[in-house]
């Protein structure tokens, strides 16, 4: 049987889900801020991963999706060399590249299925 509503399975008001998902962005960046001194070049998007999946976990894959992009402008900006600075993407050397597609690819398989699982438990919950 195919429970037709479990996408509804999140159980916070809008408001509280977007500022839940801004706090533990904010978070997540200002930790990686606080430590890319220590870890300056390398993996600029492991704790907006973390972060990602979060809030996937708490409030859904479509802030989950929104958390993704607004990782990639931060990420993108504060923590690629060269830092602080928007340029052209023909710029970007294919290191950066990867990292770019490593971080999408790791978040999207991640929400994909905290999603499926937490959808399974709404029906499971609802049969």
């Amino acid at each position: 049987m195919r429970i037709k509503n479990s996408k509804n399975w999140v159980r916070h008001s809008p408001n509280n889900s977007v500022s839940g998902a801004l706090l533990i962005l904010l978070i997540a960046f200002l930790i990686r801020l606080g430590i890319h001194p220590l870890v300056e070049p390398y993996a600029p998007f492991h704790l907006f991963i973390v972060a990602c999946t979060i809030i996937a976990l708490f409030y859904g894959y479509k802030l989950a999706l929104l958390s993704i992009v607004a990782s990639i402008a931060l990420g993108g900006y504060y923590f690629v060399k060269p830092y602080k600075m928007l340029g052209p993407l023909n710029e970007l050397n294919p290191t950066d590249w990867l990292q770019f597609f490593n971080f999408f690819l790791v978040s999207i398989v991640a929400i994909f299925f905290i999603e499926k699982l937490q959808r399974n438990i709404f029906e499971r919950d609802l049969l």
